[in-house]
């Protein structure tokens, strides 16, 4: 009676583990986490690390340092890493407004405005963005530090105004662009949404 419930049992047991042709189906499951650190890449991280926008703000940046003497120091290298990286974005950001109206202005009418969007990157990228701060800070197990800087939705409508009040100073071009009328309107009304 015994070999014949331990015949059945292995039975049932092999049954289920094997297909029609005998290969085994039992698979491991891996868990891969959304977000790992890149420096320690074994590790999950926050989402954040992997530059996921942080709610309620209207522009974020993920800076990284590697250990320093100091956690301020690290903190403010981290910080800094961050701010070059969100200034490059929002110059890129700035001279794609300025190049979506420039076309929206050509198709309409016969005047021309030539604005060299590499021109907007650089002096963008060269200005100061005001009022970033510092809203999540993180070690990694390697000891580098992480941190998010981020502007809320005013800030970021000052800091594009500041840029588009020096653009118009700047070039002869871009001041021509911001006399007409409807450009004027358009750039502004692209201000708002960020």
């Amino acid at each position: 009676m015994r070999f014949l419930i331990c015949l059945v049992a292995a039975f049932a047991l092999f049954g289920c583990e094997s297909t029609g042709s005998g290969v085994s189906t039992k698979q491991a499951t891996l868990l891969v986490p959304d977000c790992v650190f890149p420096d320690a890449p074994d590790t999950a991280a926050p989402l954040w690390v992997c530059d996921v926008p942080v709610e309620g703000y209207a522009l974020t940046s993920v800076g990284y340092s590697e250990k320093r003497p100091t956690l301020s120091m690290t903190t403010e290298s981290a910080a800094t890493d961050a701010r070059n990286k969100m200034s490059a974005y929002f110059a890129a950001e700035v001279a794609q407004l300025f190049q979506e109206v420039q076309k929206s202005i050509e198709s309409e009418s016969t005047s021309e405005f030539s604005v060299d969007t590499d021109m907007v990157r650089q002096s963008v990228n060269s200005m100061t963005l005001f009022g970033t701060k510092v809203v999540r800070s993180l070690a990694s197990p390697n000891g580098g530090h992480y941190v998010v800087v981020a502007m809320d939705d005013q800030t970021y409508k000052s800091n594009t105004e500041k840029v588009f009040a020096a653009l118009s100073d700047e070039n002869a071009m871009m001041k021509q662009m911001f006399e007409n009328e409807t450009a004027r309107e358009r750039l502004m009304g692209k201000i708002g949404a960020p």
